[in-house]
């Protein structure tokens, strides 16, 4: 490749954003969390985790609503915006006085209620958010969806930091910051000690509800911000704040319903750690799978919400779950018996 080239290809990478340097370095920004006050949220630390491609996760990705209001990190000025899906989905850069990058993508790309990406922008951003807008910490610049290659997958924020050397960093700990919450270590982000053997509801109490609440914390679900239930200062008793902090639990992991409730399918998916029991037949289906009927050449996902996916071709699968997706299949006498509804398509 000539020296020209390689210049060109230089100045490209660097004004698309796009940059091979990545720090594991850990560093707290002082930021408003992105998601507005009131609405419900979830997140833990995927850093780095692996992704289609060969790719790396290089953002924090927070479980919301479709259209939950999205807001300013920081006070600073909007450097990029991305108002209709070339791929990656509709976004949005804001930059701090310091030169620190917050990165918002999959921001909504459909009418409410529906995922048409029509791409009415009222429906993406605000008005007044243009690139080269000045924006205030906590003003709404966004609302969340699903675009680019989150369509097959729930709504959320995937949110990035990224230094003035266009090097990442792990949003975790300025995210944990923001909401006053201490930063869990990767090891117990997901990790159950504890092995759940009863159903538990409004009233009941024992160490299971302590292991519990400390389970709902570690994983984002907090009980209550201070006091009892809070991170440390766990209890024996399940009252209305774990219930309802189990319900979004539950939202989040689409187990239905989603009432608080701890019972047999809540209890087997924190015990197998992301796997549900369908009550009726005891199978085990977990979120990520690629099923299929005996008789039928379909190809399903199994989406978070506990929807089947349909595939809809070869090239489909591999650019969603790479090359050897077909080695991945597991298959069934009959999907039915799975009892699990049927949701969009994989595109």
């Amino acid at each position: 490749m000539s020296k020209i080239k390689v210049i060109l290809l230089s100045i490209l990478i660097y004004v698309l954003g796009f940059t091979p340097f990545k720090t594991s370095a850990v560093e707290v920004r002082d930021i408003v969390f992105p998601v507005e006050a009131g609405w419900d949220y979830n997140f833990s630390d995927t850093y780095g985790a692996a992704r289609s491609g060969g790719r790396s996760h290089e953002g924090t990705d927070i479980m919301v609503e479709q259209m939950t209001p999205l807001v300013a990190a920081v006070s600073g000025r909007v450097t990029y915006l991305v108002e209709h899906d070339q791929g990656w989905g509709l976004a949005i850069y804001i930059e701090d006085n310091e030169g620190y990058s917050y990165r918002y993508l999959h921001i909504n790309n459909d009418t409410p209620g529906t995922d048409d990406g029509k791409e009415i922008r009222s429906y993406a951003f605000p008005k007044n958010i243009v690139r080269g807008a000045r924006v205030t910490a906590g003003q709404v610049v966004a609302f969340a969806g699903d675009s680019g290659n989150a369509e097959w997958v729930a709504h959320h924020l995937h949110f990035e930091i990224w230094t003035p050397e266009r090097a990442s960093i792990n949003a975790y700990p300025s995210l944990m910051a923001a909401i006053g919450q201490p930063v869990i270590s990767e090891d117990n982000v997901t990790a159950s000690s504890y092995h759940f053997m009863r159903d538990l509801e409004l009233g009941s109490e024992g160490d299971d509800v302590k292991a519990l609440q400390v389970y709902l914390n570690v994983n984002g679900f907090y009980v209550a911000s201070s006091g009892a239930g809070s991170t440390g200062q766990e209890t024996t008793y399940f009252g209305p704040a774990t219930q309802d902090a189990l319900a979004r639990f539950q939202r989040a992991k689409g187990i239905s319903p989603a009432t608080g409730f701890f019972g047999v399918i809540t209890r087997t998916f924190i015990n197998e750690e992301g796997q549900v029991t369908d009550e009726s037949n005891n199978s085990l289906v977990e979120v990520g799978w690629l099923v299929k009927d005996k008789l039928s050449p379909r190809v399903y996902y199994v989406a978070t919400n506990l929807e089947l996916m349909w595939i809809v071709s070869e090239d489909s699968a591999r650019r969603n779950f790479g090359s050897d997706w077909y080695l991945n299949i597991k298959e069934f006498e009959s999907l039915d018996d799975l009892k699990l509804p049927y949701g969009d398509y994989v595109l």
